[in-house]
């Protein structure tokens, strides 16, 4: 079934004691992200999360301390940017003209990167249930957010063009919390199946319209 896809931004109202686990959590993911990038272009660039998590997983754990479902995800965020990527180079092949003039395409692989990608902005991204869920705290509804250290809890701000997709019919899926200019904001993508699209061969109404008149 066809579905709408949506990116909801919402602004927190965080604490400097939450901001600074905010930013602890949000480098070091980074930093992970850019080690496991290396490691994949250093050891030939297979996008096979489950491979890589085998490969690097305990490694991680023990050397970054990074938590059982944040070490997953950054897997998983690695090979999802290069794919990415190799999406953006295909569609822009080199081309180049041989001796007779004649213009030649050729097809832009991975191969083609002199670099790892690096992971320059902080940011993490939090699985809906594990690392971030909605909660009622008295009269309102806070985030709960997961860190290094435990669990936060913070306010937020909704846009009101986005006050009606908490209405149980979207489904939100792994959110990213990253700052901009001191703020910080939790990015969640959201998605809602709708109807059949039109099929041509099954119409119920037809209206006719006279061009001549």
């Amino acid at each position: 079934m066809p579905e709408i896809v949506k990116t909801m931004k919402l602004h927190l109202a965080v604490s400097a004691a939450d901001s600074a686990k905010f930013v602890e959590i949000t480098e070091k993911y980074a930093s992970v992200c850019t080690y496991i990038s290396k490691y994949l272009f250093d050891n030939g660039i297979e996008l096979n999360a489950r491979k890589l998590q085998d490969e690097l997983y305990h490694e991680i754990r023990d050397e970054y301390g990074l938590k059982s479902q944040f070490t997953i995800s950054a897997i998983k965020t690695v090979v999802a940017r290069y794919k990415t990527v190799a999406t953006q180079l295909e569609s822009k092949p080199y081309r180049y003209q041989d001796e007779n003039g004649k213009w030649i395409s050729v097809p832009k692989t991975l191969d083609w990167l002199w670099y790892p990608i690096e992971f320059k902005r902080p940011q993490a991204d939090l699985v809906r249930g594990r690392d971030y869920s909605f909660i009622e705290d008295r009269t309102t509804y806070k985030l709960s957010l997961n860190t290094l250290e435990k669990r936060v809890k913070v306010g937020f701000d909704v846009p009101d063009n986005f006050k009606d997709y908490f209405d149980g019919t979207w489904k939100f899926g792994t959110g990213k919390i990253v700052s901009l200019k001191g703020e910080w904001y939790f990015h969640i993508p959201m998605t809602k199946a709708i109807a059949k699209e039109f099929q041509p061969d099954m119409p119920k109404h037809v209206v006719g319209i006279d061009l001549a008149s």
